[in-house]
């Protein structure tokens, strides 16, 4: 029985939810997205199979008229209406209060598979509402993606504090504006207005890129020269796009260039290099690596 059919055959039902045995099945990948339309919350979960594809989909939407039904079905504690085309595995989850019955509909999952691992994205979120800030679900999350959502000041501290080391954060416009060094592994930046030099320069990551900026060559060179004078020790590699290759080597006085193509796994992707430049800080060694489409890679070498 595959995920969807398992899911299908628990959800509403708590005697055959009971009755699973989660040792028999692997914990399935999850896509969750909470999005705010028209006045309203949907979200959408997506199982991810082995080769990255959605192969089923979980779809939770608000149901205004929910009259009493014979088709209605508990979920957790809350009462939906649901619709299931195992044609095309997909359902469809009626519900008078979409935030609610996703907290619900995660939990069933993780009833029944013990482990579960997910990613959440926030797609044009007010993230004060239902308390989605400091949401239980935050800190179990692989991957967290804030896109063209805010965070008011006064909930970003508590906000922070859901963060996790092992987790990647990404930032897509919006209003959030992060305190301190956020304790994760990974943060990604494509477009945000509150990413400047006095932030930028706290980050303690392991792995920091930046896609769109409004700062100047001068700040990310001189996050580089930190590197060099004994800081950010935790940093593993530091990717920032559109840069131009001649200013910043100036700026960094790279005088070690070893030219011709050279390559990178980042994940599943190999990445092509331009040239590659060595540089040293204490006994510790890292690339300053440039591609033909204008991004600097810098990689600390282990």
């Amino acid at each position: 029985m595959n995920v969807f059919e398992l899911i299908s055959h628990t959800l509403g039902n708590e005697t055959t939810t009971a009755a699973s045995f989660p040792k028999r099945y692997a914990p399935p990948q999850l896509k969750i997205t909470i999005h705010w339309e028209n006045g309203r919350f949907k979200s959408r979960i997506h199982q991810i199979d082995k080769r990255r594809h959605e192969c089923a989909t979980w779809k939770v939407m608000l149901w205004k008229n929910m009259d009493y039904s014979k088709n209605m079905k508990r979920i957790g504690k809350d009462w939906t209406v649901i619709e299931t085309c195992p044609s095309s595995s997909k359902t469809n989850i009626f519900s008078t209060d979409p935030i609610s019955t996703t907290s619900e509909l995660i939990t069933h999952f993780q009833r029944i598979y013990r482990k579960v691992s997910f990613s959440l994205r926030f797609e044009n979120v007010d993230m004060g509402e239902h308390g989605l800030y400091k949401w239980k679900f935050l800190a179990q999350a692989r991957m967290i993606a804030l896109v063209d959502s805010n965070i008011y000041p006064f909930h970003i501290q508590e906000f922070q504090s859901m963060l996790r080391p092992h987790q990647e954060l990404y930032i897509d416009s919006g209003s959030v504006e992060l305190e301190n060094a956020p304790k994760v592994r990974k943060i990604t930046i494509k477009t945000s207005q509150y990413f400047i030099p006095n932030k930028f320069k706290n980050y303690k990551c392991e792995h920091l890129e930046v896609l769109k900026y409004s700062m100047n060559y001068n700040d990310p060179v001189d996050f580089i020269n930190n590197w060099l004078a004994g800081e950010h020790k935790s940093l593993k590699t530091f990717t920032l796009h559109d840069v131009d290759e001649k200013w910043v080597t100036v700026l960094l006085k790279l005088d070690k260039c070893d030219e011709g193509p050279k390559y990178y796994k980042r994940g599943s992707k190999i990445i092509e290099f331009n040239s590659s430049r060595i540089v040293f800080s204490n006994g510790r060694m890292a690339t300053v690596n440039f591609t033909d489409t204008g991004v600097l890679i810098f990689v600390v070498c282990d």
